[in-house]
């Protein structure tokens, strides 16, 4: 193992992890903040998300957590990792582990726990992600078993072994996104193990929720719009949609940005892309209804999903103003002006509700003047549905 000097960790941090360290002492439990967080400290980058490893059991540790961050240990993924959400932070507590693979892109197993830290950070998908900081004995010493406070001198991303991207493609989407986030460079050989890892089949294995995992991800970057170029130049952007439309306009969040994909696509390669992958129900539900609001051409019968309304509006900027809105005209209109209720009442909405997407009916007003002065005309679509007057 390499060890270094101690690590400077920023203040808000460092109050957080005092009472950690000193709840892992009293045990007798080696503690270490690892991977993402040690990587940002070493950048001067803030983050408010910290990974901590223990040489042991690591539910002592996430209890005391969860009262310093108001928030419950939860289980999270299925390595016995403990997951604290707070108002601030959010912290990932496990144990130290080796791994192995099955086969390629398959999860890994877990071959043992409690292991020293040289061996835990050995398992771990890039140089910069492979440090960890000790905790416990105030030291805050870095723990440096394979480069990586070179490599993140050199501003650079390195994969710890040949058949990494073999082991775990989805590593290729991270690559992506820290050579994106980061303006890192790639390793030598690096776009070559992409590439091959995806020529040899072993992508196409991962599965469509973690696919939607690693597509998240990308969509919470600030930009990923260079993760993306990087990804497409690759050829694994297709894995997401043979289409995937990586020059859309995002606006910001995750979910927003899920339905601008989608509407980029247009209709039916929308739905494609909406109905495969594992969205829970309600979501789908959500991008269904904007591409239905953004590819119809009436104006909706009802108050449209919030998500939708804004998806449909950045997608279409030109609409007129009042094509997104409930269409003006209702039932109770066409009776009060004199129109039985039967099958006509569907085509006279619908018809409302088309010249008002078209912009050319603006307001209520104006759909109740178009239906007063065309009523008696209208009084006939009963006649031309049903010109036997039989039922």
């Amino acid at each position: 193992m390499s060890a270094r000097p101690g690590l400077a960790v920023p203040a808000p941090a460092a109050r957080l992890l005092a009472p950690l360290a000193a709840e892992a002492r009293r045990r007798g439990l080696a503690l270490y903040a690892v991977g993402g967080c040690v990587r940002d400290w070493l950048l001067g980058r803030p983050t408010l998300d910290l990974d901590l490893a223990v040489a042991g059991d690591p539910d002592p540790i996430a209890r005391v957590c969860g009262r310093l961050v108001g928030g419950r240990p939860e289980p999270f993924g299925r390595f016995g990792t403990r997951r604290v959400v707070g108002p601030r932070w959010r912290v990932d507590v496990a144990a130290t582990r080796t791994e192995a693979y099955p086969e390629p892109a398959a999860l890994p197993v877990v071959a043992a726990t409690g292991v020293p830290i040289e061996q835990d950070l050995l398992r771990r998908d890039f140089t910069i992600n492979s440090l960890a900081a000790r905790l416990d004995d105030g030291s805050r010493a870095l723990a440096d078993p394979c480069g990586g406070l070179r490599d993140l001198k050199a501003r650079m991303v390195r994969v710890l072994h040949a058949d990494s991207f073999r082991d775990d493609p989805t590593r290729v989407f991270r690559a992506a996104r820290f050579l994106g986030r980061f303006r890192f460079r790639p390793a030598p050989g690096l776009v070559a193990r992409a590439r091959a890892a995806l020529k040899a089949g072993h992508a196409a294995r991962l599965s469509r929720r973690r696919l939607l995992h690693e597509l998240v991800c990308l969509l919470g970057e600030k930009d990923p719009r260079p993760a993306f170029a990087l990804l497409a130049r690759w050829g694994y952007l297709s894995l997401f949609h043979p289409k995937f439309p990586a020059r859309a306009a995002l606006p910001p969040g995750v979910e927003p940005r899920l339905a601008a994909l989608a509407l980029a696509l247009g209709p039916e390669k929308g739905r494609d892309f909406a109905d495969s992958f594992p969205f829970e129900r309600r979501f789908r539900v959500r991008l269904h209804e904007a591409l239905a609001l953004a590819f119809s051409d009436k104006a909706p019968r009802a108050a449209p999903d919030s998500l939708a309304l804004a998806a449909a509006r950045r997608a279409l900027p030109r609409l007129p103003l009042a094509a997104l809105k409930p269409c003006f005209l209702r039932g109770e209109d066409l009776i009060k002006a004199a129109l039985k209720p039967g099958p006509s009442f569907h085509r006279i909405l619908d018809e409302a509700a088309r010249l008002q997407r078209a912009g050319r009916l603006k307001s209520r007003a104006a759909a109740l003047a178009w239906l007063r002065a065309d009523a008696p005309h209208k009084r006939g679509w009963n006649q031309l549905e049903n010109p036997s007057g039989k039922g």
